[in-house]
């Protein structure tokens, strides 16, 4: 058990920040193991046989099987006006109108979504600095949709990747898959052989993320189907953590 523990540590340490109680944590868990029996021994499984499973009490069982399916997790829009505006040639990143009934940030935004006023993407954007705006066109500054920090946009990529890259490696464990879960990591070094590395990683997983994206993008419309992928990359170091620690 105690592998579970550099699991839960920065899930604990992400809860108490954003002010999520342990009994509500608990709560979700607790509908996780119900769901992972179920996806073990099928739908139709009793609350007993869940119970044998997982420790839960049957009666703890019977109530939240009955509880609403949690809900999926939200569309991206930002992130889809973004990709849009760099792969449709329509839309020049050097710059497009605010406003107009061609390749215009109005209809590209109304393309992704037609419930949300165009000049609510556009603030955010500009706020977070991926879209410059002057004299009545805006610039794409970014390839990549970089949500504010502990924006909800945020914690929604924090939990679809994360729990993409534990699934992965989870399921490489338990079910002997073949999903490409790779690290290097070294001790004793300086900071400034942090420094280096870091750059060196965040310059080539840019370049093969972009590759990704475009091959993603470009797939003729005979490879149209159900399945989705998700690739990323972390860089993790005790710099950058011990810093902010330290801040006042």
């Amino acid at each position: 058990m105690h592998w579970l523990d550099p699991i839960l540590r920065p899930l604990a340490r992400l809860a108490v920040r954003k002010g999520w109680l342990f009994p509500e944590v608990e709560h979700r868990l607790r509908r996780a193991y119900i769901a992972a029996a179920e996806a073990l021994d099928g739908a139709g499984t009793t609350d007993s046989k869940i119970s044998i499973s997982t420790g839960l009490q049957r009666r703890d069982i019977a109530r939240l099987r009955k509880d609403d399916a949690p809900p999926q997790p939200p569309r991206q829009p930002l992130a889809e006006i973004i990709a849009m505006w760099w792969d449709d040639p329509d839309y020049n990143p050097d710059g497009i109108p605010v406003v107009g009934d061609a390749a215009s940030f109005t209809t590209l935004a109304r393309t992704v979504r037609k419930d949300v006023h165009p000049r609510t993407f556009l603030d955010i954007l500009v706020e977070n600095g991926a879209v410059t705006e002057a004299d009545g066109h805006v610039r794409l500054r970014t390839r990549v949709y970089q949500p504010l920090a502990g924006s909800d946009d945020q914690m929604a990529y924090l939990a679809a990747n994360v729990g993409d890259h534990f699934e992965a490696s989870v399921s490489n464990v338990l079910d002997a898959a073949e999903n490409y879960d790779l690290g290097v990591h070294y001790r004793g070094l300086s900071k400034g052989a942090i420094a280096q590395l870091d750059r060196h990683f965040r310059s080539r997983m840019q370049q093969t993320l972009e590759e990704l994206d475009t091959m993603a993008r470009n797939f003729p419309a005979a490879e149209d189907g159900e399945n989705r992928f998700r690739a990323g990359g972390y860089f993790f170091d005790d710099v950058n953590i011990e810093a902010k620690q330290n801040d006042p």
